[in-house]
């Protein structure tokens, strides 16, 4: 059984983020869907254009450790929602090899990764 998702922006779980809207590729919860929106109907700063800071900077060593297996966990879910995509185009009989070249792969890579 899968775990509920994450917000993977915040990494909080659905269950602590209110409503989760997810599309195909990537889950926001509604506290940062509308930082998001604020953020685009706000006037551009010098700092908007490197792109946002990565959130590792502003945590000291502990939090930083504490956040590694929300990390971990959502990697695996992105894994686990990529083999779903697999599994769809193989019951779709699409070949090993063109899979493989869609992930840039081997078809004998993709294969022994995706075959279960």
């Amino acid at each position: 059984m899968t775990e509920s998702p994450m917000c993977s922006y915040c990494l909080r779980p659905r269950v602590g983020a209110m409503r989760l809207f997810a599309s195909p590729l990537a889950a926001i919860c509604e506290d940062c869907a509308r930082n998001a929106v604020a953020a685009f109907e706000s006037d551009p700063t010098p700092s908007d254009l490197p792109g946002p800071a990565t959130p590792w900077e502003r945590l000291d060593n502990e939090a930083l450790l504490a956040r590694i297996p929300e990390v971990a966990k959502a990697s695996r879910e992105v894994q686990e929602h990529l083999g779903r995509w697999v599994a769809a185009a193989r019951e779709r009989h699409i070949s090993w090899a063109r899979i493989g070249e869609a992930l840039d792969m081997t078809r004998q890579s993709a294969w022994e990764r995706f075959r279960g």
